[in-house]
């Protein structure tokens, strides 16, 4: 399938027949409520410039033609396993991105810990997968909003 007919099927939602069931891209959107990672990020003493290796808990995932959209919304803490690089001690940047996210192609909606990631704040806040990555299901029953 050529860029220009998987650009039309992904603008009109047609689903993409070619993927298979193999892992699902993760994606935030302006939905996504970054201001939510933003205060944990707040209430864990983390600056600008700062990256550290971190557990979030709990995060929501929602699938969205083909992918799986990310939400912040019910994270209730970060827990930092390790500082990689000291941060410059200014405030942190409200957008954020992820990068190389991805779930296993059975993970199914709902509410998960992710666990191993770096996590950035240079410019934007950034949530990057690592080897080590994982999801974990979360109970949902303790994380209503």
């Amino acid at each position: 399938m050529n860029t220009f007919t998987t650009f039309i099927r992904n603008l009109f939602g047609a689903t993409d027949q070619t993927s298979g069931g193999g892992p699902k891209q993760v994606i935030i959107t302006s939905s996504s409520q970054p201001e939510v990672l933003q205060k944990r990020m707040q209430e864990e003493k983390l600056s600008h410039g700062e990256t550290v290796m971190a557990n979030l808990s709990p995060v929501r995932l929602e699938k969205s033609r083909g992918r799986m959209v990310l939400y912040f919304c019910p994270m209730k803490s970060i827990e930092v396993l390790g500082t990689v690089a000291a941060g410059d001690g200014g405030s942190l940047p409200a957008q954020a991105i992820v990068e190389g996210l991805t779930t296993p192609a059975n993970l199914k909606e709902g509410i998960y810990n992710l666990k191993n990631v770096t996590l950035t704040s240079n410019g934007t806040m950034q949530v990057k997968a690592t080897e080590e990555t994982t999801w974990e299901a979360a109970p949902s029953e303790l994380y209503r909003w």
